[in-house]
């Protein structure tokens, strides 16, 4: 059976109604897809709904908690003047006005004629057609999408039907949004807060710095002290076998004292500049031994820092062995040599030291057998091996890790 003339031209009307109706909705989501924050979505649908719509006016209401009210937050049309600027903005307390009903009940209408509607509020002015309709995610309402036309009976049920469609894909948009800026806001808050207890932190460490360095001047400056009293000692004492001894521990100060000082004056708390330090205890037991000139020291060390756990026991196995050498190992006017070596290949240090004296038996008991026991015991304070040759003068090699 053939179509009447009627029913086809119904068909092609609805054919129409539908091609209009996904135009429409294609467009709002190709607009949707570019805004990201949700200043830019509220705003590009309301711009968008009176030029795809044909709208006289269009009006995004947004929930604000923390106020408990519904705030005209994007508008086009007589309350929008000039550029994203809203000209008196309406604050609505949920189930004020048509608008808050829908907001309140989560369910949109439209109404044919305001001036019977006891609901209606005036706006900028009145007039007499009202399209609304909730913007809801999960369950929750956000927000209300409100047109308004000056004419009695304007807006249809496909025009209701457009717009809860409309509204359905902003509402998932701002959701979208929402979760976004919520994300980038606790983001910044979190750095804000990690910058804050950097900030904190790195005034502690300086504070912790200032304090250490300071110890370390008074260690040092103690230390001095002790080095004093111990010349005074030595100067009063008239048995050279006293003054040597008092030497030796005055020594063995002295090398701490030059790590404390050095500690104090360095960028780091806990490493020193090891071949600086080397070099300036040995210069220092040069002038305290009393050398000539007929023993010379050479050496080749390597430049790197060394945290003072290590720092402290090398100097003082370094004091022992120019001691040793210096005191016992040249007969009196000797030409010497005194070599100091140190090498780092990633964690391993090793050091070397050696002189080109007398050299001594180490299974016999002698005079030196103090500083031997005290290298030793130091070595093993660092986890270190230790290699003596005493066949021709002295020498030490000396392996440790850090």
């Amino acid at each position: 059976m053939s179509s009447s003339p009627d029913d086809i031209s119904k068909e092609l009307q609805e054919l129409k109604r539908k091609e209009k109706y996904l135009e429409v909705i294609n467009s709002f989501a190709t607009i949707l897809f570019d805004a990201q924050s949700i200043h830019e979505i509220v705003w590009a649908v309301a711009k968008h709904a009176i030029a795809k719509l044909n709208y006289y006016d269009c009006v995004i209401y947004l929930f604000h908690p923390e106020q408990n009210r519904l705030i005209q937050s994007a508008a086009f049309g007589p309350k929008n003047p000039s550029k994203e600027f809203i000209k008196d903005p309406i604050k609505l307390v949920p189930g004020a006005g048509i608008v808050g009903e829908v907001f309140l009940n989560g369910v949109g209408e439209y109404v044919n004629d305001t001036s019977k509607d006891s609901r209606y509020i005036v706006d900028d002015e009145r007039r007499f057609s009202e399209l609304t309709v909730p913007l809801s995610y999960k369950g929750e309402v956000v927000g209300v999408i409100d047109s308004e036309h000056p004419d009695k009976n304007f807006f249809t049920q496909q025009d209701f039907d457009m717009l809860t469609t409309v509204a359905a894909m902003v509402s998932t948009k701002l959701a979208q949004a929402k979760a976004n800026e919520e994300l980038l806001n606790y983001k910044a808050n979190l750095e804000d807060l990690v910058d804050e207890k950097t900030q904190e932190l790195t005034q502690q460490n300086k504070e912790k710095e200032t304090l250490i360095k300071e110890i370390h001047h008074r260690v040092k400056n103690n230390m001095q002290i002790m080095i004093s009293l111990l010349n005074l000692q030595i100067n009063s004492s008239k048995e050279k076998n006293e003054q040597e001894y008092l030497r030796e521990f005055q020594n063995r100060v002295r090398s701490m004292a030059i790590i404390h000082e050095r500690l104090y004056l360095e960028n780091d708390i806990n490493l020193i500049s090891i071949d600086e330090y080397m070099l300036e205890l040995s210069e220092s037991l040069f002038s305290s031994l009393g050398s000539d000139e007929k023993i010379v020291l050479k050496h080749n060390i390597s430049s790197f820092q060394l945290h003072i756990d290590y720092a402290i026991p090398l100097g003082l196995i370094i004091n022992e062995m120019m001691t040793n050498s210096l005191k016992h190992g040249f007969k009196d006017g000797q030409k010497g040599e005194l070599y100091l070596g140190l090498d780092r290949n990633g964690k391993s240090i090793h050091f070397e030291y050696k002189d080109n004296g007398v050299g001594f038996d180490p299974l016999k008991p002698n005079e030196n057998s103090f500083g031997t026991d005290l290298i030793e015991i130091l070595v093993n304070q660092i986890g270190g091996e230790i290699k003596l040759n005493t066949k021709q003068g002295v020498h030490y090699q000396i392996t440790f890790t850090v």
